[in-house]
């Protein structure tokens, strides 16, 4: 009876434990963070997509999310992934389809997305920039 009460009690303990030092794997966070950057872009969320550019100049990225707000993203599809360094670089190409708003022919593009972990940032930051839509 001790003994199961005990195993018992440590068992809660280690799951308290982990759950407060937040044990976590940077790849995971590349794929919340490449899904959350694709969502962006499909919700036609351009200022939340490009908190996840490498670039801090301001007006590169305005200038960047008026080009993008006038096209729509229909879909974010990641096709091809490879770790560069682990846990620090990944390509990644994703199939975007797109329509201009003022004209709603469907197009499609391969973007070639580098992704690197910005330790200060404590995050993944794409540095390759928007997807090249005309």
């Amino acid at each position: 009876m001790i003994r199961s009460t005990l195993v018992t009690v440590l068992a809660m303990g280690l799951l308290v434990a982990c759950s407060v030092l937040k044990i976590t794997d940077p790849m995971k966070d590349f794929e919340d963070a490449s899904r959350a950057y694709g969502q962006a872009l499909i919700w036609s969320e351009y200022n939340v997509a490009a908190a996840f550019l490498k670039s801090n100049d301001q007006g590169e990225k305005a200038a960047a999310t008026g080009h993008l707000s006038l096209f729509r993203v229909t879909a974010y599809e990641p096709r091809f992934l490879k770790v560069l360094e682990k846990d620090a670089r990944v390509r990644q190409i994703v199939k975007i389809s797109y329509f201009k708003k003022d004209n709603l022919l469907v197009k499609t593009v391969s973007d070639d997305q580098l992704w690197e972990y910005d330790t200060e940032k404590d995050s993944w930051v794409l540095t390759t920039g928007f997807p090249k839509l005309d």
